[in-house]
């Protein structure tokens, strides 16, 4: 499986049980151990959102974490300090938790927000 294509279907798969209010941290725990020997690559993100407005990152940090505070889009605390706090809770999820790292870009998403105003 391609590193891009692993990623996007994590993605995927991820926000598809949230969406369907079945996915729980043993789940997610499951799921992302199956990627633990694949290169997988956050630049085939799909930009995915739940219908909460979450991406991936938030989901799985919302369930590793449930005491993290995590910044709504668009909302005053959405900013660069709530953006690097997920994006050190997310390396340290995917590496210690799960044992892999899922980035070349760490969050995609908003990456891309920024190209189109550069």
């Amino acid at each position: 499986m391609m590193k891009r294509t692993a990623y996007a279907l994590f993605e995927k798969t991820i926000l598809d049980l949230y969406n369907r209010n079945i996915l729980t941290l043993h789940q997610l725990d499951y799921i992302a151990d199956q990627y633990r020997l694949t290169a997988i690559d956050s630049a085939g993100s799909r930009f995915l959102v739940t219908r909460d407005g979450k991406d991936l990152h938030q989901v799985c940090i919302g369930l590793v974490d449930p005491c993290f505070p995590l910044a709504s889009r668009g909302s005053r605390d959405d900013d660069d300090e709530a953006w690097e706090r997920e994006l050190r809770k997310w390396e340290e999820i995917v590496y210690r938790r799960w044992g892999w790292r899922a980035y070349c870009n760490p969050f995609p998403h908003r990456q891309r927000e920024e190209k189109t105003c550069a």
